[in-house]
């Protein structure tokens, strides 16, 4: 399984929208591809007993369900050589690439999808913490809203793009999450765009995703060479 490529979809079970594009491209081009939380899709529910991915490393030994998957599950996905993990959004963020783990080797493998965002979202927990993390030349894809023709398409596009082996084309911006906004904002913010609040500078996303928090806060990081 080394020299695979493995697209896993319903990490959330919420989240079955990629399936049908997934299915489609899988009839078409050569990778493995699993459905990640079974209990909780058979439920249309996000999880059964805990947040999937807030449970990496995984304990063999919990009582909870997911806890159990998620340890299995690393171990697993470990052995491709590259791992896809779709997601949905309700936010109107568009399709692009999150990195829970941003090392060198996922950072590359970003550049590889023809999104315009790529997040950084490393977490300084060993716990509680996305499977993504712990599995190597590995992230997330973000795609939102759900459930709406055109960012199936969208999906579409862009894994169809990446299992071609095709030029990216789009001009890719960086960002790193810094912090998140909580309770009830009634100020307009729009994913990938940048505001000033409360005398602070950042750019949003997943706008109105989570109950109780408004937006994640991120910078976007850029950089010069000396010369």
């Amino acid at each position: 399984m080394k020299n695979k490529l493995l697209i896993t979809t319903v990490t959330h079970g919420d989240e079955g929208f990629s399936i049908p594009v997934i299915e489609k491209l899988s009839k078409q081009f050569d990778f493995e591809w699993r459905k990640n939380n079974l209990k909780a899709y058979r439920l249309n529910r996000r999880f059964y007993e805990k947040d999937l991915n807030r449970s990496g490393p995984g304990n063999p030994k919990s009582k909870i369900y997911e806890e159990r998957l998620a340890y299995k599950l690393i171990r697993s996905y470990s052995k491709y050589s590259t791992v896809l993990d779709i997601h949905g959004s309700t936010a109107n963020c568009g399709v692009f690439a999150l990195l829970s783990e941003p090392s060198t080797q996922n950072i590359e493998l970003a550049k590889r999808l023809d999104v315009k965002n790529v997040v950084l979202w490393p977490s300084t927990r060993d716990t509680e913490t996305p499977l993504t993390q712990f599995i190597p030349n590995c992230l997330e894809i973000e795609c939102g809203p759900k459930d709406t023709p055109q960012i199936s398409r969208e999906l579409e596009r862009v894994l169809r793009k990446f299992l071609s082996r095709k030029t990216p084309t789009k001009k890719q911006n960086f960002y790193i999450v810094t912090g998140l906004l909580k309770g009830a904002i009634e100020k307009p913010m729009k994913d990938f765009t940048q505001i000033k609040y409360e005398g602070q500078s950042f750019v949003p996303l997943l706008v109105d995703q989570y109950p109780g928090i408004k937006c994640y806060t991120m910078q976007k990081i850029s950089y010069t060479l000396a010369t």
